[in-house]
């Protein structure tokens, strides 16, 4: 009986062991690789997401998505000439905003008077929990 019982806690002693190995060699933050969107998935992105905030028309649609695929390409155009250098990514944050600016000016301009206040009233609600804003995304 006595060596039964040493058998088993040599066996559990061991295992655990192990295990403990195991979980010590994978590292705690591995995340997937995000994956990089093409400015023309990240545009019909943009355009999702607002139509799901305010029903859009077909044309609003087309319009917004011709806006976002800009915006995006401005982006990308401007990181990319930036990439290398730490001072110059400081310095493109105002070239971004603009960008940026021109997009939800022109969503702006598209939208009617009805779906921009529910679009507004859609960001309150959203800043209030923490999240950021579809307008702001690229």
């Amino acid at each position: 009986m006595k060596k039964v019982i040493l058998f088993a806690a040599c066996l559990f002693t061991l295992s655990t062991a192990v295990n403990a190995q195991e979980t010590a060699s994978k590292p705690k933050s591995e995340k997937p690789a995000k994956e990089k969107l093409t400015p023309a998935k990240r545009a019909q992105k943009s355009v999702d997401e607002l139509n799901a905030e305010v029903t859009l028309s077909e044309e609003q649609k087309a319009k917004v998505l011709a806006l976002a695929t800009n915006r995006a390409k401005g982006v990308d155009a401007i990181r990319a000439k930036n990439k290398e250098q730490k001072e110059n990514k400081e310095a493109s944050k105002p070239q971004l905003d603009s960008v940026r600016k021109v997009y939800r000016q022109g969503v702006k301009s598209i939208l009617t008077p009805e779906q921009l206040e529910t679009l507004k009233a859609k960001h309150k609600e959203k800043k209030a929990a923490g999240k950021p804003n579809s307008l702001d995304q690229d």
